[in-house]
């Protein structure tokens, strides 16, 4: 595939810090429910 489709813009690809970074709370799920 041609380079220039491949390299998307830096600032597309770096998505706001606050977005990304999730709580931690919703993020750690009860192991007893990921435990099957």
């Amino acid at each position: 595939m041609p380079i220039p489709n491949y390299r998307f813009p830096i600032t597309n690809y770096r998505f706001p810090i606050t977005n990304y970074q999730l709580p931690i709370t919703n993020y750690q799920l009860p192991i007893t429910n990921y435990q099957i």
